[in-house]
């Protein structure tokens, strides 16, 4: 039986280059992948979180649509508001096998990721404003401080300097923008918390999806020692969650 395809949704300030190291170890296993750049990301607003969405549902649409592929959705962090948008009741491979269609999203799975209630924002989760390690400039553009620390602490010097350098602004609205749908309601969940992220703390990861779960949503609950960047730090760990995710599945 072939493997699925993943799918890798990047977060705010993050680029796809950011993920092919990771990408590159699924793909010596077997996985095809993917990881398309949001539109945001380094554009000025009002381009914006439902732009995000409609880049994802894109990728869907090829990947399941055409291609009939089964996906497994890695969300990190803002991705998580991203792909909770953007994975609709159509996407679902048990949706799709009750109609006799081929393919469709096995597994979403929230990386140190935000998941949001139904009207919530990535701002209302903070509290309702952003915090001052993420400020806004004239142009309505946002960038984290500290990004070694907060986002690479758990890499080498010379990694953390290599990859701060890829980093793009990303529009303040993305993180204020509420969703509208919630993919949790129509696909299995996994939720991998960081115990050790200095971006998304893990009581904040937590609290996220004790929350979820008061709602009704079932999750599975995995964890790992990373910071907030495992597809950098750990990447072999996210691999043999996936493998297990497969196994489980099929």
């Amino acid at each position: 039986m072939s493997k699925p395809s993943v799918l890798f949704v990047h977060g705010s300030f993050h680029t796809p280059k950011h993920f092919a190291l990771v990408r590159s170890i699924f793909e010596d296993a077997g996985y095809h992948t993917s990881c398309p750049q949001h539109p945001s990301v380094g554009n000025l607003p009002p381009i914006g979180l439902m732009e995000d969405a409609q880049c994802i549902r894109d990728e869907l649409k090829q990947l399941i649509h055409v291609e009939e592929k089964d996906v497994i959705v890695i969300a990190h962090s803002y991705g998580g508001a991203v792909s909770t948008q953007a994975l609709d009741k159509l996407f679902a491979k048990k949706e799709r096998t009750s109609h006799g269609q081929k393919g469709g999203v096995v597994r979403l799975v929230y990386m140190c990721a935000f998941l949001l209630p139904l009207g919530h924002s990535l701002t209302s989760a903070l509290g309702g404003e952003l915090p001052p390690f993420i400020p806004v400039d004239e142009q309505g553009m946002s960038m984290m401080l500290e990004p070694e620390r907060r986002f690479y602490h758990d890499l080498s010097p010379e990694d953390q300097e290599k990859w701060v350098g890829e980093l793009l602004k990303s529009p303040a609205g993305t993180q204020q923008t509420e969703i509208t749908q919630t993919a949790y309601l129509y696909h299995p969940v996994t939720y991998l918390y960081c115990e050790e992220d200095q971006a998304l703390p893990l009581e904040m990861q937590k609290m996220m999806v004790e929350n979820a779960k008061k709602g009704g949503v079932a999750i599975a609950e995995e964890t790992c020692k990373a910071g907030h960047s495992p597809f950098l730090s750990m990447p072999k760990r996210l691999l043999e969650l996936v493998d297990r995710i497969v196994k489980s599945s099929g």
